[in-house]
């Protein structure tokens, strides 16, 4: 019950970023990305969607570095 209730906010809180991406001119990215600049605290809700966002973004799970790949990253 819980978790389908979180979902709801969840989304609802995605459909409020889109509305306030329109109502500021800017795109849904645009105006994730304008969040986390602004340094202010985000709200749960926010957290989620913005967290959401970040994993639509990536293809699956990310391989991950050969010790060479974090020693040249050291360097």
């Amino acid at each position: 019950m819980a978790d389908a209730k979180t979902r709801s906010r969840v989304a609802e809180m995605e459909a409020a970023f889109e509305r306030r991406a329109r109502a500021n001119g800017r795109t849904f990215e645009q105006e994730v990305e304008f969040l986390i600049e602004r340094q202010q605290p985000l709200t749960p809700e926010e957290r989620v969607a913005t967290i959401r966002y970040l994993h639509s973004r990536c293809n699956g799970i990310q391989p991950s570095l050969t010790l060479d790949e974090i020693r040249e990253g050291l360097m």
